[in-house]
């Protein structure tokens, strides 16, 4: 559901290391603002997601009135939110990960630290990549034998 923002189409990768840097720190106090329903849109989740994010301070939208407002900011942190929970991480994990974000992955052992968890979340997600794919030709095998049967 992509394309009701409007904002910058970057990988997770851009935000953590690239040009998501720079819209970090335009994103502060300029740039597009965008309404949380619209968020919500884009990345499929709801109101009710992105007011837990929001409690748990993953995101920090503004607010005019009753409307919340996001900036470049909240729209990366989301970003990295999804990607978070995607590969595994707790909201704690995420939590650091975006911090590590805020403060430009400029500590060495930090950085050192996330990319051994990256590491470790990249092993198992290969591990159960390799558990699917056996559970996919075993599924394959049997449908495969009942489509032989009669009836």
């Amino acid at each position: 559901m992509r394309g009701q923002t409007n904002a910058p189409r970057m990988t997770i990768a851009d935000f953590l290391v690239g040009d998501g840097m720079k819209a970090k720190h335009e994103g502060e106090t300029n740039g597009p603002f965008f309404r949380i329903g619209d968020l919500a849109q884009e990345f499929g989740l709801t109101l009710r997601a992105l007011r837990f994010y929001e409690d748990k301070g993953l995101l920090r939208p503004r607010r005019a009135g009753v409307t919340r407002l996001c900036n470049l900011n909240d729209y990366a942190r989301l970003r990295l939110v999804i990607f978070g929970r995607r590969i595994g991480f707790t909201l704690g994990e995420i939590s650091e990960l975006i911090g590590l974000w805020e403060q430009g992955l400029a500590d060495p052992g930090q950085l050192s630290a996330l990319r051994q968890s990256f590491i470790a979340k990249l092993t198992e997600l290969e591990k159960k990549k390799v558990e699917i794919d056996d559970t996919i030709d075993e599924l394959r095998t049997v449908l495969g034998r009942l489509s032989s049967l009669p009836g």
